[in-house]
C-alpha cells in the first residue's frame, strides 16, 4: 500500500516565479505532493503538475501587508499561511523550500527546530493536526484587531494597549521582524506544550540561517550533503531573501554549479549550467550591462520606426532643439496609458520610450497599438541578472537608439505629468529658458496630489478628477529632470549624474537652473530640492501618487516598478493626500487630450486594447469591492464609509 503524503500549500504575491520558487515547487511535485500554490493574481510559470489557486479562497483581502523595514510581504504570508493550515488542512511550505524526500501524512506534526544555539521553531514548514491548540492560537492572534505580543515586557504591552484603547490600528508590518513568524509559533507552542511534537533541526532546517553559505559554496558541497544525509531531512531551507542578493552577481543569479545547491539544480535540469560554464573574462563581459543589452541595433530599429511612423493618425511632433525624448517604465497602468500618452505628445515631446515590466491588465496590448501607430516605442523590460526592474530598464534605454540620438531626455513616471507655465506650455520654451541661462538641464519639482475627497475609481481623465494638491510649502516633495543628453551623464530616476571621470573636464554640465530660472550647481543637486531650492514659475511635475482610495488599495496590491508592495501601506496615503491648494494647471489641457484619446479610440487596435483594460480592471474593483475588510481599508485611509 502506497504511502499517504501531506497536501501541501504556499502563497505567491504576483507576478512571474524566479527559479527559486520555481525549482522549489517542482522538488515537491516531484516527489508526489499534491500541490496548490495560491495568488491573488495569475501566475504565468507554475511548474506543470502544481495547482493554481484563487488566494481569496483562503483570505479575501486586496491589500498585501508589508514588513515596512524589511520591505517584504512576509507579514502576508504569515497571516496566510496560519489561515490557510486551519482552514484546508494542507501543510504550509514557503516557496524557497527543496523538497528532498516524501513528506507522509502520519507526521502529524509539521513543526520543527530551526536552530540549534536557541530555542526558535521555523514556520518555513508549518502544519498541525485539526484541534491543535497552537494553531487556533496562532490565528487568533493574527487576525485580531489590535494583536498584543504577550511576550512582551508588562510595560510594553500596557503602553500598546493604551493606544489600541485610544482608538488608534496596529499596522502589523511595524512590529520587529520574526514577530509574526518564528516568535509567534514557538510562544504559543511553549505556551500549549506542543512544542514536545516539534521535529528535531535536522528534518526540516539541516542548514540554519547562521550556516547558510554553505548551500551555495562549491568548497562546502560534500559537508552540505553530510548534514543533511546524516538528518536524513525532508527538506531544506534556501532563505531567499539573503539568497538572491548573495547570488545576484553570477551568471544568471544562480549559485555556484559544483555547490550543494548548484548540483541539486543540475540534476533536476532546472539549470543549463554549460551555458554559463565561461573563463572569468567571459563572465566578466556577460555581466557588463551595455554590452549585454545592445540587441537593438540602430540600423534594424530606425528602418522599423520609419515604417511605423508612416501610420501615425497624429501629426508628427518637431522641436527646434532636435531631439526630444521623454522615457518611463510601467506596470499594470493599463486605465491611465492612453490618457499619459495623449497629454505628453501635445507638450512637445518628439519621441516617447515606454519600458513595460510584466503588466497582466492589458497594458502591453496598449502599448503594443501605440507602437505599430508610430505614437511610442515600447520595449518589454524582461528580466536580467537579477536587477530590479528599474536597475535593468535604466540600462535599457541608455542601450536604446532614441536615447543614444536624442538631444534632450526625461525620465518620468506614469504617475507624472509635466505642466508647463510658459505661453505655449510646450517643452521648446523650457529648453529655450535653460538654454538661455547657458544651462544643461532643469530638475522639476514635484506637487503632490491629493484624492480630492474620492474614495471610489472612476475612468474619467486624471487631470480632470484630481484638481487639490498640497501647497508651495509641503517639503515630501523631489524632482524629475529635464536635460540635455550627453555621453559623460548616467540616466538615474530623479536626475541625471556626470561620470566620475569627467566631473573636473565637464564641470559644465552641471550648471543647472531650477523651475525658477535661478542657477544651480548640478553636482550638489539630490532628488529631493532643499528649501532654497524649489521653484514651480516655469513648470511642475503634476505627482499623482495616490489619485482615489480604491485606486491607492489597487495599487497597493501591485507594487510599485521596484516590486515594492510596502511604499503603498496607509501611512503613505496618509502623509501624501494633500488637498490644501487648487491646481488646474493640467486640467486646462483636459478638453485637448480627452479629443486626441477620442481620435485614437476610433482605431479597431487601440479600442480592442482600450475594451480588455476596462474588463480587467473591472474584475479587480469588483474582487477589491466584494473582499470582507474593503471598507475597514477605506477607513484606514481616512475616508467616512
Amino acid at each position: 500500500m502506497s504511502q499517504m503524503l501531506a497536501k501541501i500549500g504556499s502563497f505567491w504575491t504576483g507576478g512571474p516565479l524566479s527559479w527559486i520558487e520555481y525549482a522549489s515547487i517542482q522538488s515537491f511535485v516531484d516527489l508526489g505532493h499534491d500541490y496548490a500554490l495560491y495568488s491573488y493574481e495569475p501566475i504565468a510559470n507554475v511548474p506543470n503538475g502544481a495547482q493554481m489557486r484563487d488566494a481569496r479562497e483562503v483570505w479575501n483581502t486586496e491589500t498585501i501587508i508589508i514588513h515596512e523595514k524589511a520591505q517584504s510581504p512576509a507579514i502576508h504570508a504569515d497571516i496566510f499561511r496560519a489561515i490557510m493550515v486551519r482552514n484546508t488542512g494542507r501543510i504550509w511550505a514557503d516557496t524557497d523550500i527543496i523538497a528532498l524526500r516524501p513528506m507522509p501524512v502520519d507526521l502529524n506534526w509539521f513543526i520543527g527546530h530551526e536552530r540549534s544555539d536557541k530555542e526558535m521553531l521555523g514556520n518555513a514548514i508549518m502544519g498541525f493536526p485539526p484541534k491543535s491548540a497552537t494553531m487556533m492560537k496562532m490565528v487568533d492572534f493574527l487576525t485580531s484587531d489590535f494583536p498584543i505580543p504577550p511576550w512582551y515586557s508588562d510595560n510594553k504591552r500596557k503602553n500598546m494597549a493604551r493606544r489600541r484603547d485610544r482608538g488608534e490600528k496596529l499596522h502589523l508590518g511595524s512590529l520587529p521582524w520574526g514577530t509574526t513568524g518564528p516568535d509567534l509559533l514557538t510562544y504559543f507552542a511553549n505556551e500549549t506544550g506542543e512544542i514536545e511534537h516539534a521535529q528535531p533541526q535536522g528534518a526540516f532546517f539541516p542548514v540554519a540561517f547562521p550556516n547558510r553559505k554553505m548551500l551555495v559554496r562549491a568548497v562546502d558541497c560534500e559537508a552540505t550533503k553530510a548534514v543533511i544525509n546524516e538528518a536524513d531531512s525532508y527538506c531544506v531551507h534556501l532563505y531567499s531573501r539573503w539568497l538572491r542578493k548573495f547570488t545576484a552577481d553570477n551568471p544568471g543569479g544562480y549559485p555556484e554549479p559544483d555547490s550543494w545547491l548548484g548540483r541539486y539544480l543540475n540534476s533536476k535540469s532546472l539549470v543549463d549550467y554549460a551555458a554559463y560554464k565561461r573563463t572569468q573574462s567571459e563572465a566578466n563581459q556577460t555581466n557588463n550591462k551595455r554590452e549585454n543589452l545592445a540587441s537593438i541595433v540602430a540600423d534594424d530599429f530606425y528602418p522599423d520606426h520609419a515604417t511605423r511612423t508612416v501610420r501615425r493618425p497624429l501629426p508628427a511632433t518637431t522641436s527646434r532643439h532636435g531631439k526630444l525624448l521623454l522615457a518611463t517604465m510601467v506596470k499594470d497602468e493599463g486605465p491611465y496609458v492612453l490618457e499619459w500618452v495623449a497629454y505628453h505628445l501635445s507638450r512637445g515631446f518628439t519621441d516617447l520610450l515606454v519600458l513595460s515590466n510584466d503588466c497582466t491588465d492589458g497594458t502591453d496590448e496598449m502599448l503594443l497599438a501605440l507602437h505599430d501607430l508610430g505614437l511610442i516605442s515600447y520595449l518589454a523590460n524582461d528580466p536580467w541578472l537579477g536587477k530590479s526592474p528599474q536597475q535593468r530598464g535604466i540600462a535599457r534605454i541608455m542601450a536604446h537608439p532614441l536615447y543614444k540620438n536624442a538631444d534632450w531626455v526625461m525620465l518620468m513616471d506614469i504617475d507624472e505629468f509635466l505642466v508647463i507655465k510658459t505661453p505655449n506650455a510646450i517643452a521648446d520654451e523650457l529648453i529655450d529658458l535653460i538654454v538661455s541661462k547657458d544651462a544643461t538641464a532643469m530638475p522639476i519639482t514635484w506637487r503632490f496630489f491629493g484624492a480630492n475627497g474620492l474614495d471610489k475609481y472612476d475612468p474619467s481623465l486624471v487631470i480632470e478628477r484630481f484638481t487639490m494638491a498640497a501647497a508651495d510649502d509641503f517639503r515630501k516633495t523631489g524632482v524629475k529632470t529635464l536635460f540635455k543628453r550627453s555621453p559623460d551623464m548616467k540616466l538615474a530616476i530623479h536626475r541625471p549624474h556626470l561620470l566620475r571621470k569627467y566631473l573636473k573636464a565637464k564641470e559644465k554640465s552641471l550648471r543647472w537652473i531650477n523651475p525658477n530660472g535661478a542657477i544651480l550647481n548640478g553636482r550638489e543637486v539630490r532628488w529631493k530640492y532643499e528649501s532654497d531650492e524649489v521653484g514651480y514659475d516655469f513648470a511642475q511635475v503634476n505627482h499623482y501618487a495616490i489619485k482615489s482610495g480604491e485606486e491607492y488599495l489597487m495599487r497597493q496590491l501591485r507594487g510599485d516598478v521596484l516590486d515594492n508592495h510596502s511604499k503603498y501601506n496607509p501611512k503613505y496615503f496618509l502623509e501624501s493626500n494633500r488637498n490644501d491648494i487648487k491646481d488646474t494647471g493640467a486640467q486646462a489641457h483636459a478638453d485637448a487630450v480627452q479629443r486626441t484619446m477620442n481620435h485614437l479610440l476610433n482605431i479597431p487596435t487601440v479600442a480592442s486594447a482600450d475594451a480588455l483594460i476596462k474588463v480587467r480592471t473591472q474584475e479587480k474593483i469588483s474582487r477589491l469591492r466584494s473582499a470582507a475588510d474593503h471598507m475597514n481599508k477605506l477607513s484606514n485611509l481616512g475616508f467616512e464609509v
